[in-house]
Formats: structure tokens, C-alpha cells, sequence
């Protein structure tokens, strides 16, 4: 059996459907925001003071019909990181469980923090009277202490195991022998020395 045989005949990886799964989503998503029909004035309408400067005007007319795109949109690609970061810590030959818990946890976190922003924008789009968290309006709380903090989760998760999952001892010692066979077989890459 030839070599271009036996990689057809292989069975896909799990994360190979999975990352193409969500890269044909995120494609579906970007068409679906960039084929939305534009509103009369979508991108604001000239100032009648400033006649350089452009206001906004009704803000529910002009993003409304992107709100849903906007959040599908931005929902794939929370569930591509977290993947793509989950993709190269979760392995099948290892007790992944827990691991791929705190990937979910993260990724729903992250999904609800959005989903709220997202719904909170809506709102504030059209209720006359804007809510607010403190001295910020809700969106915009969702945004700084949510969208901002919420990443923390796998940042945290990527530094606390950083050596058991990214970098665990048996690769540093694989990669280490690599090393070494890859200098005493290949003398290409040492230094020449200039003859004069």
C-alpha cells in the first residue's frame, strides 16, 4: 500500500472534524455579517454644525439587524480559541476529563460574558433610560470587567499547567534526544570559517 493509500484510508482525528466543523461555521458567520443589507444612514449621516463630522442617529435602526450576526459571529470564534487552546493540552492517551471540564467552564464563561454584552446592547438600543453597573453603562461594564477578565480563566489554566500540559517532562526529554540526533546527523549547520 502506498503512502498517499494509507493517509486516505485513515480514520480523521477528532480535532481535525472539529476545527474544520468550526472553520466552516466561522466562514458562514463572516457571510452572514458581511451579506446583511446596509439601513438608509447605517454609517451615520452629516453633522449640521460640523459638516466633516458624521453623527450616529438612531442606534437600534442602524444595528439591530447586525446584532445576531455580530453574536454568531463573535460566538464561533470564542469556541475556535478555546478549542484550538484545548486542542493541544487534551489528549487521548492521557485521563483528560477534567481537563476538557476546565476548557468547558472556560468557554462557557467566556460564551455567557458575551451573550450578555450582546443582549445588553440590545437593550440598551431601545429602552429610553440606560442601565448601569456602577459609573458605566451595562454594555459597556460587560465589556471591561467581563470580555476583558474572563480570558483570565485560561490564561491562569495555561500557566499553572503549563509544565503538565504544554511542556510536560517526557516531550522536553523527547524533544532534548531530537536535539541530540538531529546534531550528530546533520554537520550542515555548523559555523564556516573564513579562510583568508
Amino acid at each position: 500500500m502506498t503512502e498517499s493509500a494509507e493517509f486516505a484510508a485513515r480514520k480523521p482525528d477528532q480535532w481535525t472534524c472539529t476545527l474544520s466543523v468550526l472553520l466552516v461555521l466561522l466562514w458562514a458567520a463572516v457571510l452572514a455579517v458581511l451579506l446583511t443589507p446596509d439601513v438608509p444612514n447605517g454609517h451615520g449621516f452629516e453633522h449640521s454644525r460640523f459638516p466633516t463630522m458624521d453623527q450616529g442617529g438612531d442606534g437600534a435602526l442602524r444595528h439591530g439587524h447586525l446584532l445576531l450576526g455580530g453574536w454568531m459571529l463573535g460566538s464561533v470564534l470564542i469556541v475556535t480559541l478555546v478549542s484550538l487552546l484545548a486542542c493541544g493540552t487534551v489528549r487521548r492517551r492521557s485521563a483528560t476529563n477534567w481537563r476538557a471540564a476546565a476548557f468547558l467552564v472556560g468557554a462557557l464563561s467566556y460564551e455567557g460574558v458575551f451573550g450578555m454584552l450582546c443582549y445588553s446592547y440590545r437593550d440598551s438600543l431601545t429602552q429610553p433610560h440606560a442601565a448601569f453597573i456602577g459609573p458605566f453603562p451595562e454594555p459597556l461594564a460587560w465589556l471591561l470587567f467581563g470580555i476583558w477578565l474572563v480570558p483570565g480563566i485560561l490564561v491562569l489554566l495555561y500557566v499553572v499547567f503549563f509544565y503538565y500540559w504544554i511542556w510536560p517532562p517526557d516531550n522536553a526529554l523527547r524533544f532534548a534526544e531530537l536535539i541530540a540526533r538531529s546534531s550528530q546527523t546533520d554537520d550542515s549547520h555548523e559555523p564556516q570559517q573564513d579562510v583568508p
